[in-house]
């Protein structure tokens, strides 16, 4: 067996694993969806997540198809590429518009930080589509056994700009939820800010590491091997990112808080047979009750 062949092999497998792993999640997690997502009004958060949840779905199927599917016959995979790609851009984008708005809650709906990540958002999307684009017109990185077709499965060495850019953005999200943690809520203990801060950071550390690996393996390892880890990072984000909202949303019925106006994520409003109303002070950063 060629070295050739068990780059493209080992490709396949990471993807079909992805897939069954995004299948089974999805299994999973359908009742909490249904608990905590099915019935309510359809705003910002719901809609990300609706793209995220589905948009993930569809462009693992995609990606598994092209990488056991024999396309060497085709004349050209152009429009299924520009597809699957663009449902990938669009669970990224979506799934880290959950982590703004996450975010934006953590910092007390701060309008100059939500202006400020929507900006720098807007840049780094501009910023990794366009600059790999360009590179991919002026072929600079383009690997030895570049296929004009696009029905060789493989991703390329321009994927590592996008990838670039995701970290950059990771790490100013990491940075910010870090500080406002040191700095507002050190002497908070609630299930809710333990929620935003925990899930927060593994999103965003998960995501580093695994875009950190994507770059690696797009600038170092042969071309064959060049998608072994692009639909475990698409499963990845869309998984931790519905588990984020789900989680916020649940940690509201076991800690009781009424926080509407700092965690509007958790959607935080009095069940049924609720004793206990806790109240945050924004000035005095304690919590009352």
């Amino acid at each position: 067996m060629s070295a050739t062949t068990i780059g493209y092999q080992t490709a396949q497998y990471f993807t079909v694993g992805a897939m069954a792993a995004v299948v089974f999640d999805y299994c999973l997690t359908i009742p909490q969806e249904v608990q905590l997502i099915w019935g309510r009004k359809w705003d910002v958060i719901r809609v990300s997540f609706t793209l995220t949840r589905y948009a993930t779905l569809m462009g693992t199927a995609m990606t598994t198809y092209a990488a056991v599917t024999d396309r060497s016959n085709y004349r050209s995979c152009a429009t299924f590429n520009a597809v699957s790609y663009s449902l990938h851009l669009i669970s990224i984008i979506a799934a880290e518009g959950l982590l703004i708005f996450r975010t934006y809650a953590f910092w007390s709906q701060s309008k100059k930080l939500l202006v400020f990540l929507l900006i720098f958002a807007g840049f780094s999307i501009a910023g990794a589509v366009g600059v790999s684009e360009v590179v991919s017109i002026l072929r600079l990185i383009n690997s030895p056994g570049y296929d004009p077709t696009g029905c060789v499965f493989g991703s390329g060495r321009r994927s590592a700009i996008q990838y670039s850019f995701l970290i950059l953005y990771e790490l100013v999200l990491m940075i910010l939820t870090i500080y406002k943690r040191l700095n507002f809520y050190k002497g908070i203990r609630s299930r809710l800010v333990s929620t935003l801060y925990r899930d927060g950071m593994i999103y965003m550390t998960c995501i580093t590491m695994v875009s950190f690996a994507n770059i690696i393996i797009a600038l170092v390892v042969p071309g064959t091997y060049t998608n072994i880890l692009d639909a475990p990072q698409l499963v990845i984000h869309g998984v931790l990112a519905s588990r984020i909202l789900f989680n916020l949303r649940q940690s509201r019925e076991s800690d009781s808080i009424i926080i509407d106006r700092i965690f509007p994520l958790a959607d935080t409003r009095r069940s049924p047979g609720s004793r206990s109303v806790v109240f945050v002070n924004i000035n005095s950063r304690t919590v009352e009750g």
